[in-house]
């Protein structure tokens, strides 16, 4: 085997977040009496992942974002709702969300199979192990790193540190860590000398030239990458 253990994001890598996301929102406007339109998904997104982006500076922490980003979509919508309220009701409606992308399941099968793998999600806690109770995947992986648990998010080096240990690993050479952000999976990565696969299925530009190991636009491409079958980029 090339690599001794993967490291592995959650969202839009092995989760459909998108689709979880959509599901969420729904359930928090119905919540505060509001429909939720494309329209209005479409900006809270906007709203959300400006703040997300703003964790990975270290610029603001989860405590905050989970609640600001709602203070922020109600403010601009002009609803006269708690932005608490409908935190909470979102996240616990995101924490039933375990929706697998297509074929992520038989993937992890396979991975893990082969190695450790262990989750790295910039995430909150409370939503990130509610859908991992619940996902098919649970039992596949021996363990999960949470950004709000361990006080740092990605790109910070230490997350990968954290998920090498859990995983058993101490040499950086085998270790590999797959996601689809550039700005946090692959940039934490960097930073922590291990190589990165980046999973680009819409086929994104490495627009902060990032060094990445490997680029794959199908889960089903690691296993070649993670037995040393596949060259480097």
């Amino acid at each position: 085997m090339r690599y001794d253990a993967l490291l592995c994001d959650a969202d839009n890598t092995i989760f459909d977040f998108t689709k979880a996301e959509e599901n969420a929102f729904s359930a928090a406007c119905a919540h505060m009496g509001m429909e939720a339109t494309k329209a209005l998904l479409a900006r809270y997104s906007e709203i959300n992942a400006a703040l997300w982006k703003q964790l990975e500076q270290g610029t603001i922490t989860q405590a905050v974002l989970r609640v600001q980003r709602f203070a922020q979509f109600l403010s601009e919508t002009g609803h006269p709702g708690s932005a608490q309220e409908m935190a909470d009701c979102y996240a616990d409606a995101l924490s039933r969300q375990d929706v697998l992308l297509p074929g992520a399941l038989d993937a992890m099968r396979r991975w893990s199979a082969r190695v450790p793998v262990v989750i790295v999600t910039n995430g909150i806690s409370r939503i990130q192990h509610g859908r991992m109770d619940r996902s098919e995947i649970r039992h596949l992986i021996c363990g999960m790193i949470v950004s709000e648990e361990v006080g740092v998010a990605k790109p910070d080096p230490r997350m990968i540190e954290l998920g090498m240990q859990k995983a058993g690993v101490a040499d950086r050479r085998r270790v590999l860590m797959l996601g689809d952000s550039l700005s946090s999976d692959m940039a934490a990565a960097a930073n922590a000398q291990v190589d990165g696969c980046w999973y680009n299925p819409n086929g994104a530009a490495n627009d902060r030239g990032l060094p990445i190991a490997y680029e794959v636009r199908s889960l089903d491409e690691v296993d070649a990458i993670l037995q040393g079958k596949e060259g480097q980029a």
